[in-house]
């Protein structure tokens, strides 16, 4: 089975990690349906020959016109997609991920210049839109997976990752559980559905997830800061601490969970170790909320 590879951020600095090979990220806030995006007002470009060669296999001369085609005229987001598909066929995923990447950031609604039926080139099309926050393109793409093959668990997966990142949780759950009716050993997407419960605070619900996703995959980190925090939230502080330990064991640069760990500490009444989980939050930590949380939290415990 393909796995996904995709790490991103929830509120309540909750990890959100989700499931298989081909899967798209969150924001760390819902956010409407497809932002307003500019679009690309290049040239059109002639890539009949390269779609000829792509249709006779023949992956790297089409890979080598496309490239000429892009010094030239790098703005053509159909040159990008297509030169993505090529990548594609040629067994180059991350080269491929990152021209859909550059040509939707062009132009969100290009479309594939190769017709394909291939269910996982699909996923990649919208992982990209799903990265850019492209919500409405995003689904569409997901949506298609399921035409061509219905028991595609990362399509749910994503479709609810999708729904998560438009606030619409009881639509994320919902989807989350169709995947697992399909595939009931995804540990992600069991961190998925119980990061989803956390919005919406069902905690029990969510506990359950995040110990299944544990019980299906030992090592993932994600799961035991989302395990953690719930267990912060009910203030069992003593089990928040083993499982916020196990998590910054597993992911030693993950800030989500050394912020957690002081914060259990620091409602033990354990200064020190609380000022010492906190610093590595602020030095694990990009500008922003996330690290002027645990600065804020630094300030209370009266450490610099």
């Amino acid at each position: 089975m393909m796995r996904k590879t995709l790490l991103a951020g929830l509120t309540l600095f909750v990890v959100l990690l989700v499931a298989a090979c081909n899967t798209a990220p969150a924001p760390s806030d819902p956010q409407t349906l497809t932002p307003a995006a500019s679009v690309s007002t290049a040239p059109t470009v002639d890539l009949s020959a390269e779609i000829a060669a792509l249709k006779a296999g023949d992956t790297a001369a089409a890979i080598a016109g496309l490239e000429k085609i892009l010094a030239n005229t790098p703005t053509s987001a159909e040159a990008h997609l297509l030169l993505g598909q090529a990548y594609y066929r040629a067994d180059q995923k991350d080269k491929a991920e990152k021209e859909f990447l550059a040509a939707f950031s062009l132009n969100p609604v290009a479309a594939l210049p190769l017709e394909t039926e291939d269910a996982d080139e699909w996923l990649k099309v919208g992982n990209a839109h799903a990265s850019l926050a492209q919500l409405d393109e995003a689904l569409a793409a997901y949506q298609t997976v399921l035409k061509i093959k219905p028991d595609k668990a990362a399509a749910y997966t994503n479709i609810g990752v999708v729904y998560y990142q438009a606030g619409q949780f009881d639509e994320a759950v919902q989807q989350m559980q169709k995947a697992l009716e399909i595939d009931p050993t995804d540990a992600e997407t069991y961190y998925m559905l119980g990061a989803t419960y956390v919005q919406q605070k069902k905690l029990d619900e969510a506990e359950k997830s995040f110990n299944q996703a544990i019980e299906l995959k030992s090592d993932l980190a994600a799961a035991y800061t989302g395990l953690g925090n719930v267990q912060l939230a009910n203030k069992k502080f003593e089990e928040a601490v083993a499982t916020l330990q196990k998590a910054t064991t597993l992911q030693p640069d993950q800030a989500e969970a050394w912020l957690a760990l002081g914060q259990a500490y620091a409602a033990q009444g354990h200064k020190s170790e609380a000022s010492q989980a906190l610093n590595q939050c602020v030095q694990f930590s990009q500008p922003g909320p996330l690290r002027a949380r645990c600065e804020q939290d630094l300030q209370n415990l009266g450490t610099p």
